[in-house]
This record gives C-alpha cells, sequence and structure tokens, in this order.
C-alpha cells in the first residue's frame, strides 16, 4: 500500500497518457491537457515533473527541460527558475557501466605507456646518435666526462 502511494507522489513519473488528438475536446480548456511550460507543445510525449511546480507549469519535456539547463547558467541548472526547487532528475547510468570503465581505463593505459615508449625511443636515438658522434672521435666525449660504461654514457647523453 506505502508502495502505491510512493507511486503516485513521485514527481519524476510520467503523467497518465492523453487522450488521442481527435478525441481531446478543445472547448473544455486546458484542464485536460498537459502542455510543456518551456515549448508550450501538448503531444504527450516524454512528459515530467521535475520541480514542485503546480497547475499548468507542473510538465516539461525531458528533451526541453535538458535544453534549458544547458543554456541557463548558475542556479537556473540545477534549480528551478519558477518555483526555486531542486530538479529531481533521475540519472540513467548505462548497462555497460563497468565495461566502459574497463575500457577507458585499458585505452588510458596504452596512451600512457605509448607516450613513454615514445620517449624511450626519442632517448635511445640520441643516444645512438652520440654514439655515432663519439665513435667517430674515438671515445674522446665518453673518456673526458668519465664514464667507463659505453652503454650507461650513451644513455644518459641522449636523456641529456
Amino acid at each position: 500500500m506505502a508502495d502505491q502511494s510512493e507511486l503516485e507522489s513521485s514527481p519524476l513519473l510520467t503523467p497518465p497518457p492523453i487522450a488521442d488528438a481527435t478525441e481531446i475536446d478543445l472547448e473544455a480548456g486546458p484542464a485536460d491537457q498537459i502542455q510543456c511550460r518551456i515549448c508550450l507543445e501538448t503531444d504527450g510525449r516524454d512528459f515530467i515533473a521535475p520541480c514542485k511546480c503546480k497547475g499548468t507549469s507542473k510538465y516539461v519535456h525531458r528533451e526541453c527541460l535538458d535544453h534549458w539547463r544547458a543554456v541557463r547558467e548558475g542556479f537556473a541548472f540545477a534549480h528551478c527558475t519558477t518555483c526555486k526547487a531542486p530538479y529531481y532528475l533521475r540519472v540513467q547510468a548505462a548497462a555497460d557501466r563497468k565495461w566502459r570503465t574497463l575500457k577507458f581505463r585499458f585505452f588510458v593505459t596504452r596512451d600512457i605507456l605509448s607516450i613513454f615508449m615514445a620517449v624511450q625511443l626519442v632517448i635511445a636515438s640520441l643516444g645512438y646518435l652520440i654514439y655515432l658522434i663519439d665513435s667517430y672521435h674515438n671515445s674522446w666525449l665518453r673518456l673526458a666526462w668519465g664514464f667507463d660504461s659505453v652503454l650507461s654514457f650513451h644513455y644518459i647523453c641522449g636523456k641529456l
């Protein structure tokens, strides 16, 4: 019984479907029709009641509200400009969220490792260039700087 009352009072539930456009009595007035307060259309698609507004300004299309929030900045992004209440919006999480997170981590790791490998390749190429120059001068540069190991000397020169 409590679940039924919660369902009836939830602001995020869609309103009851309105009748077909041919069945609406245009002379009866707007009391029977639900109208979006932003675009003022009365078609029955995707209406929500995201705040505490009552009456004719209660319902909006989800798309209209998303556009309104994207255009307006500051207070209007998270709160209704009419009743000043915060918007009650459900965020629909994707079903494959864990898979997307895992894929994102894989791509970030791949990018970091590829950058690391590119930097190591540049260091090795510069070290090889120093090796060619040093071998042309009979290891004069390596001996002048006091290095005994050929490999560490060329790697460190490539890093500099």
